[in-house]
């Protein structure tokens, strides 16, 4: 990257730029393309020194930017500016990632003479704190120092930390005697904070799952959040007189403003009850006023001005990256078109990670193309081409249309066994994994010498007593029985407990050999030696439009090891929903086609055999493959054909419902068996399956495995594969319980359609879902509405899901025929009406309906008042 800089900051242009920030108020610039505006504004900053205001239309195009910088720059010199509220006086609590960049940001501006901040429009409007009070109220720590542990406590609420049983994200923190936990807005991880009376003794970093240190520090700086308080100041009081504002479009960011403040005025207007002209105070949001003087006062970039003769235009005549439309062939002809070039540029191929660098390497290697560029790791968002020098640089996302992953959002997993010793309450039963089973008798302070602990502690048979120092508590755990269950105190000292754990790991190994038995015979017959990758499976992977996660490509790896042994795969992959499962099944399946055998995918709905023929066709239409569906959108002459063509071997890939397995279904060659939801069938369904079982390579998949087949998987008898990662850009869904309010439901439905997306509404039953439909169309008009369920014919049902999928409505009222697998990435709110009557794995998988983008999903269950629900 530093050498690509070097060259591109050489332009005559840029020189250009810098004559022109001397001599006038306002620039235009032009040619530009892909991410050559992140070389623009990262020279504005290296070579002038000034510091940036980026102004993004909206929040996809600020993270792009953001994303791009930070492959230019060092991390410290890039600040981050998304809003934290969707709309005016929005009272949810904000996202912690969100109002951690915001706070960081603040920082920067105080701390450092130049910077680049990339902000939304929103990101501007909303308020920031006064950068005195700001400073005031930073918290310094460091070992030896003293703190007065009452004011500190209170001062942790004072700058907006919440206090908690458990720190789970950023803003909590936690007391427990003389130690404080907190996960501050600037930490990659909690720390805390070990007092010896007011004295700081230690400072150490900790993971929440284990409770271990993982690192220690001899200071910290905790920054505060001042977003809520009266201390309000706007990005016009806080800029320092030498930024240079670079603005994607003033037009939009002017309308853009006039309208929020707009909205603001008459939200304001309606809480205070007062005329709408007296305007929100102008501390809270830019007004247009505000902004005239943001354009008056600074040096101002614009990409999309209507050219006048007072405004200097440069123009830097930068192409934009060829579009391949997803399509390798399309790539390979091109850099083939290169290499015969006489004058050909020179080529930068940029790849995300290492692996895929490789698969395109090895591809262009196989075609045997003279190929005049180098492939390299680490990827800007948008490649493009510069003429005056011959250079190209192109983009493994762009060419495949692959969606970039985000910067991951700070995220925390819960601690679940912390929270089960949180919800313990005095004289309950714990199960210590050394000393056996004790009753808890609360928390102790225990002096060793000059050093307090805090303790658990547990009182064991005959008056024994334990005490657990809290870096120990992961070794114990809440005792879990039949309700009313007392249980047999251990007797310390004694090798009871070993006893016990004895008896019960034979009792286990029982078990296992009955399972192993049943196993027996399958492994003993050979299976399918399916040959290794070939180039078209190089190709379909390189093609994918995401990119892999960690786990995603080692259940990949597993699977195929599995495939290529002689033995047949009996593999089990856990996901949740959304983080990838269907993309490992087909891959297999490719891979077992390219060896000359059929693929069948079992899934328990028709609406999921529908999604998957269609994410299936999509990722294959490159490849001359034959994938035909089986379910009841399909009429019974085109299941007898269906039926016949899958016998003859004419269909390679095979997608369908249970009636995959009726009696009348044959294949030619069954290589790979694939069983989406293995938990919806049925124990009859599952002895069909057993036929298959012998020879045939079987891949079961799911979000929420029943008992029975996650133990087997846990015993050995079945390979298991686990996808624990999310894709980086995911935010965890925002899940409400509410009571039905036709205000409320309005706001939920129209900030979503007014962000562009759509909303799902799920009523479970067929008698009353159109009396429902018409209550929505009352509470909002503007919405275009659809209704499906299981009774519709099949051709309609088909068709309200194509257009709904095609963005026809905005709203889709439908049973629970959406639970299993639907994929609309375009859906991100839920409302599930009655959603007492639901089960928690029911409501498990419709939530995970949401949140498959990188937008902000939101989940709502109504349920109706409190004393009305068992």
């Amino acid at each position: 990257m530093n050498v690509l800089k070097t060259k591109i900051y050489s332009l005559t242009e840029f020189d250009n730029l810098n004559s022109a920030l001397s001599s006038h108020k306002t620039i235009h610039l032009d040619g530009l393309a892909g991410s050559f505006r992140a070389f623009i504004n990262a020279y504005l900053l290296e070579r002038l020194g000034k510091p940036v205001l980026y102004i993004a239309n909206d929040l996809d195009s600020a993270e792009r930017l953001r994303d791009d910088l930070g492959m230019l720059l060092k991390n410290e010199l890039v600040a981050f500016l998304p809003a934290i509220g969707f709309e005016p006086y929005d009272h949810n609590e904000p996202n912690p990632s969100l109002l951690s960049m915001r706070m960081e940001s603040m920082q920067k501006f105080i701390e450092l003479d130049s910077w680049i901040a990339v902000a939304t429009i929103e990101g501007i409007i909303e308020h920031f704190p006064v950068p005195e009070h700001f400073l005031d109220n930073q918290l310094y720590l460091k070992t030896g120092n003293e703190i007065k542990y009452d004011s500190f406590i209170s001062k942790l609420g004072d700058i907006g930390f919440k206090r908690e049983d458990l720190v789970e994200q950023v803003g909590d923190f936690s007391v427990r005697g003389g130690i404080i936990d907190l996960f501050a807005w600037n930490c990659e991880e909690p720390i805390r904070i070990e007092l010896f009376g007011d004295e700081i003794e230690s400072i150490r970093k900790f993971d929440v799952i284990t409770q271990r240190s993982t690192a220690k520090l001899d200071e910290a700086v905790i920054l505060p959040n001042l977003i809520n308080q009266n201390h309000n100041a706007l990005i016009t009081d806080i800029l320092p007189e030498s930024t240079i504002i670079f603005c994607e479009d003033s037009q939009i960011l002017n309308e853009k403003v006039e309208s929020y403040f707009e909205n603001a005025a008459s939200i304001y207007a309606a809480n205070q009850n007062v005329d709408i002209e007296e305007a929100p105070p102008e501390d809270l949001y830019l007004s247009p006023q505000k902004l005239k003087l943001l354009f008056d006062n600074y040096k101002i970039i614009d990409t999309n001005l209507i050219k006048t003769n007072n405004i200097l235009s440069i123009d830097f005549n930068v192409k934009p990256h060829p579009d391949f439309n997803g399509s390798i062939k399309l790539f390979l002809q091109y850099l083939n078109k290169r290499a015969g070039e006489q004058a050909a540029p020179q080529t930068f191929i940029q790849s995300i990670n290492k692996e895929q660098a490789e698969r395109l390497q090895e591809i262009v290697d196989e075609e045997e193309i003279i190929f005049n560029g180098k492939f390299t790791v680490g990827s800007l968002h948008n490649g493009f081409n510069v003429p005056q020098f011959k250079l190209e640089i192109l983009t493994d996302h762009e060419i495949f249309k692959r969606f970039k992953r985000r910067r991951t959002y700070k995220r925390f997993k819960s601690g679940e066994y912390l929270r089960q010793l949180s919800s313990l309450n005095l004289y309950d039963y714990v199960v210590h994994i050394d000393y056996g089973v004790g009753q808890y008798l609360g928390m102790a302070t225990l002096e060793f010498g000059n050093v307090k602990k805090e303790c658990l502690k547990i009182s064991y048979r005959d008056g024994d007593n334990l005490f657990v120092t809290v870096d120990r508590l992961s070794r114990v755990q809440k005792y879990s029985s039949e309700e009313g269950v007392k249980p047999k105190l251990t007797k310390l000292g004694t090798a009871e407990w070993e006893r016990t754990k004895k008896k019960t790991k034979e009792s286990l190994k029982k078990v296992a050999a009955e399972l192993i038995q049943i196993y027996a015979g399958r492994k003993a017959q050979g299976g399918i030696n399916f040959a290794e990758d070939n180039h078209w499976q190089k190709e379909l992977e390189a093609s994918f439009i995401y990119e892999e996660t960690e786990d995603q490509l080692k259940s990949i790896r597993e699977v195929k090891r599995d495939m290529e042994n002689t033995q047949p795969m009996d593999r089990l992959l856990c996901g949740d929903v959304g983080f990838g499962k269907t993309e490992v099944a087909l891959r297999a399946a490719f891979k077992a086609v390219m060896h000359g055998k059929q693929a069948a995918v079992l899934v328990p709905t028709t609406i999921l055999a529908f999604q998957h023929n269609q994410t299936f066709k999509e990722r294959l239409k490159e490849f001359p493959i034959q994938i035909e569906m089986l379910s009841r959108f399909r009429s019974n002459k085109e299941q007898k054909r269906i039926i016949e063509d899958l016998a003859a071997g004419k269909i390679d890939v095979i997608i369908g419902t249970h009636r995959l397995i009726s009696d009348d279904i044959l294949f030619k060659d069954l290589g790979l068996l694939v069983i989406d939801e293995e938990q919806r069938f049925g124990v009859k369904q599952k002895e069909k399956l057993k036929k298959y079982r012998l020879s045939v390579d079987i891949l079961s998949m799911t979000a929420t495995p029943i008992p029975r087949t996650l133990h087997m998987a846990l015993m050995g008898a079945r390979d298991l594969s686990n996808i624990d990662t999310p894709p980086s850009n995911r935010l965890p869904v925002h899940t409400e319980i509410i009571h039905w309010d036709e205000e409320k439901l309005y706001n939920i439905i129209m900030r979503e359609i007014n962000r562009g997306g759509q909303v799902y509404f799920v009523h479970n039953r067929i008698e009353t879902i159109d009396a429902v439909k018409g209550t929505l169309a009352q509470i909002a008009p503007q919405a275009r509405i659809t209704v499906g369920h299981g009774k519709l014919p099949e051709r309609q049902l088909e068709k309200v899901m194509l257009d709904f999928m095609g963005k026809r409505y905005d709203i889709l009222v439908s049973t629970m025929i959406i639970e299993n697998g639907l994929d609309i990435p375009n859906v991100n709110t839920i409302v599930i009406n009655r959603a007492d009557k639901f089960g928690l794995a029911q409501l498990y998988q419709l939530r995970g309906r949401v949140g498959r983008s990188d937008q902000q999903a939101y989940s709502y269950l109504i349920v109706p008042p409190m004393d009305k629900v068992t």
